[in-house]
């Protein structure tokens, strides 16, 4: 396929960063954007991982500290949980759409990762950080912070996004490799046994530096 047709198909937009990168040569753009696709391909396991253990861990400590499996109910009316309860009642509306199950489970299943990621926001630090920092029992002490966590979870939420999203990933800062270690590590904090089921063998993949 000729370049104008990858075009075509993809935009010349979405193309040119690759075009531009590698100085008009469109051989090597597209053999570039094709490795991209595999990146992106690869971090999925490991994002998977993350993502299901971390709102699970999450659901487990809030559900024991309110008291209630529907925990997100407990905040109807307080203001510092306004988005949140945004998030919740579009989630509510979606799975009423799909005339699926209006359960505990699926709410908790359909929230974004960017909800769970906003819980460690400065906004909740007296409310939730106590409960939360449970969450990352395997977490060193020296460093188990309320900000800490956030930032290492706001960076991986980017790098998930950018996956899905389907985005350029070879030219990231930090670099794909140093993103992809800070997220395994995250998932260590969490139990490190988990990190073999997102595992990548970097050694062979020649786009990951």
């Amino acid at each position: 396929m000729n370049w104008s047709e990858l075009e075509r198909h993809f935009s010349a937009a979405r193309l040119g960063r690759y075009y531009r990168f590698f100085g008009q040569d469109a051989d090597k753009a597209a053999e570039a954007y094709a490795h991209n696709l595999l990146l992106a391909e690869a971090m999925i396991p490991m994002l998977n991982v993350l993502e299901i253990a971390l709102r699970n861990g999450i659901n487990t400590r809030l559900s024991k500290h309110y008291g209630r499996i529907d925990w997100w109910e407990a905040w109807l009316g307080a203001a510092e949980f306004n988005w949140q309860n945004k998030e919740i009642a579009n989630t509510k509306a979606k799975l009423a759409r799909k005339k699926d199950v209006l359960s505990a489970d699926k709410i908790v299943a359909e929230l974004t990762f960017g909800f769970w990621t906003s819980l460690f926001n400065t906004t909740f630090q007296a409310i939730l950080w106590k409960d939360l920092r449970l969450v990352f029992p395997c977490c060193p002490k020296s460093i188990r912070q309320r900000h800490t966590i956030s930032s290492a979870l706001n960076q991986a939420r980017d790098l998930r996004n950018r996956v899905f999203h389907h985005e350029p990933l070879l030219w990231l800062a930090p670099a794909l490799i140093e993103q992809y270690t800070a997220s395994e590590e995250i998932i260590s904090w969490l139990d490190p046994q988990l990190s073999a089921w997102g595992w990548l063998n970097t050694t062979e993949c020649a786009w990951c530096g």
